[in-house]
């Protein structure tokens, strides 16, 4: 091999800052995209913000309308409404409303500071998460103090709080009910596995008892809750902003109208661009920031144009979705919206990615209209997967309980009605669908 040195011509894109903003850009939902707008406009001097006005001409209007007829908004004590009560209370966590309780107990200084500990130790479910041999090490103390602590705990509301599994967690709803019937009790503490499997003659002859018994105890048990303290849950509702609205004109036709009423228009600066002439000092400073301002300009209006062609081509190409819902949900892959729109196929994957679209059907996740093709040689032309879950949610709710469908049945189902599938397929999309096997979803046969 010869060495030296040796000039060769290469094409390739380079990755530069401006073309990873219009890319970042174009991935932004609504409400991300306002927010990076507006740190634009701090950066930058020639970026200057145009705020939609649509909302605050409501505002002015409905605060008009408030003060000129005193009587909307005056309270009288005998009135049917009060506006006091329209006014969001506070989040209550699960901690705080258990302390709450233990603060009304009469017990020493040293079992409170304890009951405490234990509290915040518990899981958002409300589960002790730790043994209570690592906890009486934690706190130095005894084994039967931190037992006295989680039992006070066990006594409070939610009922079935601080249990350390889901056994103890329905013992205690059973318990505190004061249920009279003993098999219940004796399923739920030995053999609440074998409950969930739905074993019944299994549990028929281990325990010695009836089916009739058996669907009795059952009954008890499905009335009690499996997560008591899921009202505490500490996920807030998010809201979320459709990038566009795809909705019906006074004709019926579908028609696509983007939503930009959070997101501000920029517009140029023109007191900052009029220093480029006489300001020298500033004019590299000021040449630099136009650039930028340019570029986002671009980048805002291509992001603008893909998700107006995108809707467009949705409208074309799931009419039938917008009329039936997921059942009527064609086939649809990212690169045949790519090649219709005439866009690079990675560019569709970051238009749809975390973004929602208002239908008539609702608002829904714009990734979710894009499904494979289920086979091509179906009898039924354009079956897509989405259809096919569809069907299967149906079958499975119309099945008997007594005799669910299993896989292979549904499969023969839709054979039947022209979509051949697999029953490896169905299983897949029925574990998607998080619908149980068909031995956990039989009903107790009497």
């Amino acid at each position: 091999m010869e060495l030296g040195l040796f000039q060769t011509q290469s094409m390739k894109l380079v990755m530069t800052q401006e073309l990873r903003q219009a890319i970042t850009i174009l991935q932004y939902p609504t409400l991300e995209l306002s927010q990076f707008i507006e740190q634009q406009a701090v950066e930058n001097p020639l970026v200057e913000l145009q705020e939609t006005t649509t909302i605050d001409q409501k505002g002015s209007e409905a605060l008009s309308s408030l003060r000129s007829d005193q009587s909307s908004w005056y309270y009288e004590a005998n009135d049917d409404v009060n506006p006091i009560n329209f006014i969001k209370a506070e989040d209550v966590s699960l901690q705080s409303y258990l302390l709450e309780q233990l603060s009304f107990l009469e017990i020493s200084d040293e079992e409170k500071s304890i009951t405490e500990y234990v509290i915040l130790c518990l899981d958002e479910d409300g589960f002790i998460d730790n043994s209570l041999a690592f906890l009486q090490e934690e706190l130095g103390t005894e084994t039967a103090k931190v037992d006295a602590a989680l039992e006070r705990i066990q006594g409070f509301e939610p009922t079935g709080v601080g249990a350390r599994n889901l056994s103890e967690c329905l013992l205690l709803q059973y318990d505190a009910l004061n249920y009279e019937l003993p098999l219940a009790r004796t399923i739920i503490k030995e053999h609440l596995l074998d409950l969930a499997d739905k074993k019944w003659l299994h549990l028929s002859k281990q325990l010695n008892v009836s089916m009739e018994e058996l669907n009795q105890a059952e009954q008890l048990i499905r009335s009690l809750n499996p997560r008591p303290c899921s009202a505490f849950s500490r996920h807030t509702s998010e809201w979320v902003q459709p990038e566009f609205f795809i909705e019906r004109d006074e004709r019926g036709r579908l028609v696509i109208r983007m939503n930009e009423e959070l997101v501000p228009e920029i517009t140029l600066n023109d007191r900052y661009f009029r220093m480029l002439e006489h300001n020298k000092e500033a004019r590299p400073y000021l040449e630099k920031q136009l650039y930028k301002y340019q570029w986002l300009k671009r980048s805002l209006d291509q992001r603008r144009q893909t998700l107006t062609r995108l809707g467009e081509y949705l409208i074309r190409a799931q009419r039938d979705f917008f009329d039936h819902g997921y059942v009527a949900l064609r086939p649809m892959t990212l690169k045949e919206v790519a090649d219709s729109i005439e866009v690079h196929e990675s560019t569709v994957s970051r238009a749809v990615k975390h973004k929602t679209i208002q239908t008539p059907k609702g608002a829904i996740p714009l990734k979710s209209l894009f499904t494979s093709r289920v086979d091509k040689g179906n009898q039924l032309e354009d079956t897509s997967s989405a259809q096919v879950k569809v069907r299967i949610q149906r079958l499975v709710e119309g099945e008997e309980k007594r005799k669910p469908l299993s896989d292979q049945k549904i499969a023969d189902a839709l054979k039947k009605d022209g979509v051949e599938v697999s029953r490896r397929t169905v299983a897949k999309y029925r574990e998607e669908l998080r619908i149980p096997s068909s031995s956990k979803r039989k009903g107790l046969v009497l």
